[in-house]
């Protein structure tokens, strides 16, 4: 069973984290993107950094953590795109998940400089595209309107941020498939 948001947010607490569980799963996808060989540890110990009133990170915990970093990283190189954001659930108000959203895409942007983008001119054009939407997406206002076309227009802009995450990971690692011309 996927380790759901609330879960990480309450682990994350607990260790007083400075990130949110937004921030850590967008960092996590970014790292991955650009190193799909990286290692729990090395996410855990960004995410888990110990202020002195933090609690050290129970066994429990980790695998929780550790759980959510498998099943990302299997979401990443899925075939079926069944990737997902760890973004608050729908019965949440608009105002507090376009503020999360925009907390993901921060994560994802100080993931890439984690995982050593330094330089994205060397990043594919496609690629490139998506990432500048992503910063525009961090840098954006909230709505104090919850309305039927700002819920349509925050749907909308999740799929584009899923399915943009997935082309730049297939950018940076295509996949071996074989196909068949049937």
């Amino acid at each position: 069973m996927t380790p759901d948001y609330e879960e990480i947010q309450d682990i994350l607490s607990h260790v007083q984290s400075p990130y949110s569980a937004e921030d850590c799963h967008g960092m996590l996808c970014a790292m991955l993107v650009v190193n799909n060989s990286l290692q729990c540890k090395r996410w855990l110990d960004e995410i888990c950094t110990q202020n002195e009133e933090g609690s050290p990170l129970e066994s429990e915990q980790s695998d929780t953590l550790c759980a959510l970093y498998e099943h990302t990283k299997q979401e990443l190189n899925d075939t079926l795109l069944n990737f997902s954001l760890l973004i608050p659930e729908d019965s949440n108000s608009l105002n507090a998940r376009v503020t999360s959203l925009k907390k993901w895409c921060d994560g994802f942007l100080f993931g890439l400089a984690l995982a050593g983008v330094k330089d994205l001119k060397h990043v594919p054009e496609d690629s490139m595209e998506i990432l500048q939407d992503i910063t525009t997406i961090s840098q954006a206002s909230e709505e104090d309107e919850e309305d039927e076309m700002n819920e349509v227009a925050y749907m909308d802009i999740v799929e584009y941020i899923r399915m943009g995450v997935l082309l730049i990971n297939e950018e940076m690692h295509p996949m071996n498939r074989h196909q068949t011309i049937q």
